[in-house]
């Protein structure tokens, strides 16, 4: 698996270098942006798993730009931060930009790199399930199609155990 790249957007400098140091262990490739606006640079520039931004920022708010982030790069998993939490953005945050966790400053650097794990874990999954969804799209295509020189080739029987029966006869 090649490294995974997180992008930490917050105007705090401290909250960014906080970040960086407590998932560098994790051989993460760690991107810094102290205002949305860079984050949008760097998006464009790099290729991004996950974004970890804060609510409050001076210019954008982190919901409207996890909203830019959902639109134009819906593969990212995203993580919002924040130190005033209101239900109203906590619920807006789940519903217009599917954010994966919203979690409360201050932190527990342990939470943090848990959340981190299994947020790139479960991209991995939407992954996998797309994968695998292609594949089973494939392979019903090219029995519809087996159907279509061969009726009847996909018509079987089995017995109560699910084993196939032959009909050599």
């Amino acid at each position: 698996m090649s490294t995974l790249t997180i992008l930490v957007v917050d105007d705090e400098y401290f909250i960014l270098d906080l970040i960086t140091r407590c998932l560098t262990n994790d051989k993460y490739r760690i991107l810094t942006a102290q205002s949305a606006e860079e984050g949008l640079k760097l998006l464009i520039k790099n290729q991004v798993h996950l974004v970890i931004s804060d609510q409050r920022m001076p210019g954008m708010t982190g919901l409207n730009f996890l909203r830019k982030v959902k639109a134009n790069y819906p593969d990212i998993i995203t993580i919002i931060l924040t130190g005033y939490a209101d239900i109203e953005t906590v619920l807006e945050a789940i519903n217009s930009t599917g954010v994966y966790k919203f979690m409360l400053k201050p932190m527990n650097m342990i939470d943090l790199r848990i959340t981190v794990q299994r947020a790139l874990e479960w991209r991995q999954m939407i992954i996998d399930k797309d994968l695998l969804s292609d594949k089973i799209k494939t392979y019903e295509a090219r029995l519809k199609e087996l159907e279509r020189l061969h009726p009847g080739i996909t018509d079987y029987k089995t017995d109560e155990s699910g084993n196939i029966i032959l009909d050599l006869e």
